[in-house]
């Protein structure tokens, strides 16, 4: 436990060094000013940020990721579909309201319009999530191609996104990115390889895509909230520095027991009727659940102490440079990014098999890395000039949704995937603050408008790249068929 633990700090502390070297880099030639009680509380907040990081992963693979693979492995052997389809309502709703990724979000979305609810939102996301993990399941269970489901729920959340008031659009898009985060994904992913393990006839096509249905269920939801509460008003920008210390980290304390509460619940419900696992790994879960709890509170504190207003304070100073210069910065700090999602590692590895080598880890992580310094070039461009986020995202969705009818179906389920899981931690905790904070500086509209979306568009533009990817490998087998046909023939004429 402890090596695994030093592996995932070094990942999560590599990944925060960078983006605090870039921020320090711009302090020393004189881009930003030095603030020192700012930069203490970057320090602060960097180092909890990267220790409660690597806390939480290392008790979800002790916990909810083996309590997955095991519920979904059980639940298939109880041959009862609707048992499967309640377990996926119930337990996308609990790790829903449990992502450090939605509470970041919701956290900047309420501090610009304190009219909206804290546990309403996250209650939306949670519902609109377990719905469609319910669905995601069924969709595996009678083998529907993932393509088809992705046509109808885009041209459904395209069609309410016409009647839905603007300032929800990038808002709704970017609850989605967030809603399947470190615990959501991981989960989801794991319960339906155990449901593929003990289903005849699944291939490894049926372990992708879940995910990327799941997404949808949050942007949904939102949008229906936005059609039902019409329009919101910014409230402005904290230009402010934060609260001290203590009192964030006993509001975080609070937030997180409350929002970790019923996974716990379920966890002792699946144990007493249907895990019942021996008591040495029922023991070594519940460890794996208090490790995460306490990484989940360590790594919240860090975001909003030190993170979040350093990233505010970062886009309030960009605002007076010139614009190229923002948006450098922001495709050298996406390009970053991509070591900051531990998950990356997992889907590169997976795409390296599925590909029998012929796509690299490395040209996953190049492709992604590529998408995401494009996507949060995008996102500025949109804070800077105020684009109309429909311009961004329609063109981009319905493009990748054509690829989906192309290319190979396993790349389309990865590529979709990878949206949810390139859009993390950092985009909401960092990346978004800087929107914000740069807009409230250059733009006097709606910030809600003008700088939410961001994460929408990282979970997007991902999803091109990932397809090329798929095109290329296309391309490649094609050519070594032939070649092997080639040299058969040959071998048969002599």
């Amino acid at each position: 436990m402890f090596m695994s633990f030093l592996k995932r700090l070094g990942q999560s502390a590599i990944a925060t060094i960078a983006i605090m070297a870039v921020v320090f880099l711009l302090m020393a030639v004189g881009v930003l000013p030095f603030e020192s009680n700012l930069v203490i509380a970057f320090l602060i907040g960097g180092a909890m940020l990267a220790i409660g990081q690597a806390m939480f992963l290392v008790g979800i693979d002790l916990s909810i990721l083996e309590v997955g693979r095991r519920a979904g492995t059980r639940l298939m052997r109880m041959k009862k579909i609707w048992l499967i389809l309640i377990f996926g309502l119930v337990f996308g709703f609990v790790t829903t309201i449990a992502e450090p990724d939605a509470q970041v979000l919701i956290a900047q979305i309420t501090s610009f319009n304190p009219f909206l609810s804290t546990w309403l939102i996250l209650s939306l996301f949670g519902i609109g999530a377990g719905l469609f993990v319910s669905f995601a399941l069924f969709r595996v269970l009678k083998k529907v191609p993932l393509k088809y489901c992705l046509l109808v729920l885009y041209a459904i959340i395209f069609i309410l996104a016409i009647f839905a008031p603007s300032e929800y659009l990038g808002f709704s898009f970017d609850a989605g990115s967030v809603a399947t985060g470190t615990i959501t994904a991981p989960f989801l992913l794991s319960l339906v390889i155990g449901i593929c393990s003990v289903r005849s006839g699944s291939t490894k096509d049926d372990n992708f895509g879940a995910v990327a249905i799941v997404s949808t269920g949050p942007i949904i939801a939102v949008l229906i909230l936005g059609i039902i509460a019409g329009p919101m008003a910014s409230a402005g920008v904290e230009t402010e520095a934060a609260v001290g210390f203590v009192p964030i980290l006993v509001e975080n304390i609070k937030d997180v027991s409350i929002a970790l509460s019923p996974l716990l619940v379920i966890f002792i419900l699946l144990q007493i009727f249907i895990l019942k696992l021996p008591l040495r790994q029922a023991v070594k879960a519940l460890v794996g659940f208090l490790i995460s709890y306490v990484g989940l509170i360590c790594f919240l504190t860090g975001v909003f102490y030190g993170f979040s207003p350093m990233g505010t304070f970062v886009g309030e100073n960009l605002a007076g440079l010139g614009t190229w210069l923002i948006l450098l910065l922001g495709a050298v700090l996406g390009f970053l990014i991509v070591f900051t999602e531990p998950s990356i590692l997992v889907l590169a590895g997976e795409v390296e098999d599925v590909t029998s080598s012929l796509l690299k880890k490395w040209v996953i992580y190049l492709a992604l890395g590529i998408g995401i310094a494009i996507s949060v070039t995008i996102g500025l461009v949109h804070v800077v000039y105020n684009v109309n986020l429909w311009y961004i995202i329609l063109p981009v969705m319905a493009v990748a949704i054509l690829l989906s009818f192309v290319i190979p179906p396993i790349f389309t389920g990865i590529a979709f995937d990878s949206g949810g899981i390139a859009s993390g931690a950092m985009t909401v905790a960092f990346i978004l603050p800087i929107c914000t904070g740069l807009s409230g500086i250059i733009n006097e509209g709606n910030i809600i408008t003008e700088a939410f979306g961001l994460a929408g568009i990282v979970a997007s533009v991902p999803i091109l790249t990932i397809e090329i990817l798929g095109l290329i490998y296309m391309v490649l087998d094609k050519k070594n068929r032939r070649q092997h046909d080639k040299r058969n023939s040959n071998n048969d004429s002599k």
